[in-house]
């Protein structure tokens, strides 16, 4: 079970210290236990242990291939159905959506049944008669609920994973790490509430009265709107809201609703009451309209662009009188994610995490890396190295095991990507810059070099393979450090490659404020195993940090209960008030 403590590197409390920020210190911090430790390595090992068995055990590896071929073509034979459900009754609509294999566009996946206004406003009174019964429901019920429902997902793993390759065109690793984090996720989850469930608070006062702490959840019903890049957070959005008893309303991106409807069917068989998550794919200014009418609506969980974001804060702004509470509106949204490299860095290292963070899954994810600060002096030999690893890269079928980078999943992403290729045609173009769809939605991966150091690449995000490159000279390390702080208004991941201690705390303290997840030698996608708090700020997000039991606290309504046994005291001055 995970238990409140932050475990830290043996360093860090140093770098905290020299750095001028308190360390998380107490009953509040967040670490965990042996025993999942040891299942946290074991799943490592196990992840580890697959490659090395397709070496060692060829006939296994045929077998997994067998099966997964077979998946592939059950699911292409008959696509799936994804109806609206509202309470446990689905619904067919007349608005049907086709899910097509960004990889093969001809091939459809499945077919996404959206909800229109009627069916959304009744989905959010099916929410509003479970939340009663379901806010009463014991913690250790549904604890038991998430840790079925892990199990189920997990025994059938190879499903789920097959989805993830078809419709969000995942390589192999990729999608079995998406899984594996949606596992981590749900168990993590359930043990964080275990854990919170056990808390007792100490309030001073007298000895007569006797106070309690109590979480319930909102008043109200929460939505969530879900995007395409993983199952893991889309699932993670309309979850960990229901976890902490309140009920919800999910709306999932057209190209992630496949994968989550069979998460939400993996709930159902494992007991989740009718009525706490409805499933409502619809289109998203419709659903976001509906439910912003709605007088108990009470939060939003979701993940988008800033446009989105603020369109949202615009809509509840301007209805505010109407609603019983004030809503709660998190959001992540995309950084313009950076690698900024010392010259004492090892420039095997630096290659290796950037063409990770840069091209897998293609540039998609809202951490990817968006640019890249190199001192003039590594310049010439990281130049090499980064195109050799890059032009090395598969681009194709990502069902095939040989294959790196599969396509580019939302049509609208895909022809922003055509429009700033051919913009940037004229620039100094190290690789790539071609994209094709006479198949699939394709992007080779491209490296740009930027002479201006404020040149809007340099500050916008953008979805796709595409690493924009700017060099500095070594003696302008501490201007450059500055231009990567202060250069966009995101602020959701960044990297810090270096090899002395004094330049890491250096551009840790010039750094701190311009990411919200900072790695040390590391990728800004983070590591590839575990499960790590992720949230950003600026205009990457309200920084929740989902993956933690402090993103579970945001979706609860604490309830002060105080008990005086004796009667309640007169005050000092009188005898009639007290």
């Amino acid at each position: 079970m995970l238990k409140l403590g932050l475990a830290f590197p043996t360093r860090w409390p140093f770098r905290c210290r020299l750095l001028g920020m308190p360390s998380i210190r107490g009953e509040a911090r967040l670490s965990v236990d042996k025993e999942k430790t040891s299942w946290l390595q074991h799943e490592q090992q196990e992840v580890e242990g697959e490659t090395q068995a397709m070496e060692d055990a060829p006939r296994v590896q045929r077998n997994e291939r067998v099966l997964i071929n077979h998946a592939i073509q059950e699911i292409q034979r008959r696509p799936l159905e994804v109806p609206t459900i509202i309470g446990d009754e689905p619904v067919y609509t007349m608005d049907k959506q086709r899910v097509a294999c960004p990889h093969h566009l001809e091939t459809i996946l499945a077919q996404v049944y959206y909800a229109n206004r009627k069916q959304i406003e009744t989905a959010i009174q099916s929410a509003l008669s479970a939340q009663g019964t379901w806010s009463m429901v014991p913690i250790a019920e549904r604890l038991a609920i998430w840790r079925r429902a892990a199990d189920i997902i997990e025994e059938d793993e190879l499903k789920f994973r097959v989805f993830l390759m078809l419709t969000l065109s995942k390589t192999i690793e990729d999608a079995t790490r998406d899984i594996r984090r949606l596992l981590s996720s749900l168990r993590a989850n359930a043990d964080y509430l275990e854990h919170l469930s056990e808390l007792r608070f100490e309030i001073q006062g007298d000895m007569n009265v006797f106070p309690s702490f109590h979480m319930r959840p909102i008043d109200g019903f929460v939505a969530a709107l879900a995007p395409f890049e993983s199952v893991a957070l889309s699932s993670s959005l309309a979850l960990c809201p229901a976890l902490m008893g309140n009920t919800v309303l999910w709306n999932p991106s057209l190209e992630v609703a496949p994968a989550s409807f069979l998460i939400y069917r993996a709930f159902q068989e494992a007991g989740l009451p009718s009525g706490v998550i409805n499933f409502v794919p619809a289109n998203e200014r419709l659903f976001l309209d509906t439910i912003t009418d709605a007088i108990h609506f009470a939060g939003l969980n979701s993940q988008g662009n800033v446009a989105k974001y603020r369109y949202v804060h615009k809509l509840v702004s301007d209805k505010m009188e109407r609603y019983i509470c004030f809503p709660r509106l998190v959001a992540e949204c995309p950084g313009q994610n950076f690698h900024f490299v010392h010259a004492s860095a090892k420039v095997e290292s630096v290659v290796l995490a950037s063409v990770q963070a840069a091209f897998g899954f293609a540039g998609q994810y809202a951490n990817s890396l968006s640019r890249m600060y190199v001192p003039s002096s590594m310049w010439p030999r990281l130049r090499i190295e980064l195109l050799e690893a890059t032009e090395k890269l598969k681009i194709g079928d990502p069902v095939q095991l040989d294959t790196d980078v599969g396509a580019m999943v939302n049509v609208d992403e895909f022809r922003r990507m055509q429009k700033l290729l051919k913009r940037t045609k004229e620039m100094e173009q190290l690789c790539g810059g071609s994209c094709d769809e006479k198949i699939g939605r394709f992007v080779q991966p491209t490296i740009i070099r930027v002479a201006d150091p404020l040149d809007p690449l340099l500050c916008e995000p953008c979805s796709g393979p595409f690493l924009p490159v700017f060099v500095y000279a070594d003696e302008s390390f501490g201007e450059a450090l500055k231009l990567a702080a202060n250069q966009s208004k995101y602020a959701l991941s960044g990297s810090i490659f270096a090899s002395r201690d004094e330049v890491i705390l250096h551009c840790l303290k010039q750094l701190r404020m311009s990411a919200s997840n900072l790695y040390v030698n590391e990728r800004c996608t983070g590591s590839n195993y575990g499960l790590t708090p992720f949230g950003g700020n600026r205009l990457s997000g309200t920084n929740d940090k989902s993956g933690s039991a402090y993103f579970l606290m945001r979706w609860c309504s604490p309830l002060l209960v105080e008990e005086t046994v004796e009667g309640p005291v007169p005050s000092q001055r009188s005898n009639k008030f007290p």
